[in-house]
């Protein structure tokens, strides 16, 4: 199996952590490396992850999902339902009565205000 080419991946790094977290982490691999070619490598890794906002967007969105993390999440809470809930019933459907109407206020409750001009208007006295 080849080697991936996104740093997320090849270094086990969260894509969801900012420049503080892969830092850390890939100081950790650079003082843990082999030999010299490897601690380039990380370097480079680090540089396109730290330095480039542009370059850790598009690996992080290249990352494997399961690289990070997010198939070991526990799944979400299933659906909770009410025991109230029903069928939508005929009576469910039927218009209730107007404010307005059961009022007896008819036809000048929708009129328009009359303008007022603001000098007699007693709110803005």
């Amino acid at each position: 199996m080849a080697e991936s080419d996104n740093p997320f991946e090849r270094y086990d790094l969260d894509p969801m952590q900012g420049p503080k977290a892969i830092t850390e982490r890939l100081r950790e691999l650079a003082e843990a490396a082999p030999d010299e070619e490897t601690r380039k490598r990380v370097r480079a890794a680090w540089e396109a992850l730290t330095m480039h906002p542009q370059d850790r967007l598009r690996a992080a969105l290249q990352a494997h999902p399961d690289s990070h993390g997010l198939a070991s999440a526990p799944p979400p809470p299933p659906a909770i339902t009410r025991p109230d809930q029903h069928a939508i019933e005929l009576t469910d459907l039927v218009l209730r009565p107007s404010l307005v109407a059961t009022l007896g206020l008819g036809a000048r409750a929708l009129a328009p205000l009359p303008d007022v001009p603001p000098e007699d208007d007693p709110m803005l006295r």
